[in-house]
């Protein structure tokens, strides 16, 4: 059996601790059956020190998955030793949820979560999100996915349809190479810089918990970033570094970033 002891050590609060122990009693299940056990959707910086954390058992291996490859809220899978693990095993569906864009406003992230949410259906049953003209797809727990299509009628007050679809894949993110300098890697510089907004604004941002830090939140603007972060201001967009090529003659920092808006 896997060591409880260690792994709730790894859990940074009274929450990830809750989280790491019913991720523990998911992994045990699936050791002592022999078929695969998944938790519930968590953000990515959760879903990712999950991962570290089970690196190092043997007994079982854990993957994550949320419906396709860029997802951003995961579920954990529990695969037993001499398993393969499979993405198409994870309890996973996706619903449409289409409108007329004639006779509404344009729907909101927020509008399709709290419609959803105010069936009664907890956070940690559905994943991610996609907007697209006219209409949503949100990545749902199997076992409610019906729950909503039949249930949900109205997403602010408008009238819409849903149905099930038989698998999902989005479009992939626009993104773009760029190339630029920084006087340091502290994340205010990258993000004012990555982004093109000014730096006072990018300190007001991140002081108002908008910027994360591979999936972390981060609140100071003096944070030092790394070569391979993954940087996310809410509402502007996400830069990944990908490599930090050197100084210039004038002692600047040269970045190649990736830039997803």
């Amino acid at each position: 059996m896997i060591s409880r002891e260690r792994l709730l050590k790894a859990a940074e609060s009274e929450e990830e601790r809750l989280l790491m122990s019913k991720a523990l009693d998911r992994a045990n299940t699936a050791i002592k059956t022999f078929s695969p056990e998944f938790t519930m959707f968590m953000d990515p910086y959760k879903a990712h020190s999950m991962l570290d954390a089970f690196s190092y058992e043997r007994d079982v291996k854990a993957m994550a998955w949320g419906g396709y490859d860029e997802a951003e809220r995961l579920k954990i899978g529990f695969f037993p030793e001499f398993t393969e693990c499979d993405t198409a095993l994870f309890p996973i569906t996706s619903v449409r949820i289409s409108y007329n864009p004639n006779f509404s406003r344009k729907l909101t992230h927020r509008d399709f979560l709290g419609s959803v949410l105010g069936l009664g259906i907890t956070r940690e049953k559905t994943g991610d999100i996609i907007l697209d003209e006219g209409q949503a797809v949100i990545f749902a727990d199997k076992d409610i996915a019906d729950y909503i299509a039949v249930n949900l009628e109205r997403v602010a007050h408008t009238k819409v349809r849903t149905n099930i679809l038989d698998g999902f894949t989005p479009k992939p993110r626009d993104a773009a190479e760029k190339k630029l300098t920084v006087a340091s890697l502290r994340l205010d510089a990258v993000i004012s810089n990555a982004l093109n907004i000014s730096r006072g604004r990018a300190a007001e941002l991140i002081k108002g918990e908008k910027a994360y830090i591979n999936w972390k939140s981060e609140t100071s603007v003096s944070k030092a970033v790394a070569e391979g972060d993954i940087i996310t201001l809410r509402g502007y967009g996400r830069v990944k570094i990908r490599e930090i090529m050197g100084t210039t003659k004038k002692d600047r920092i040269l970045l190649r970033l990736i830039i997803y808006k």
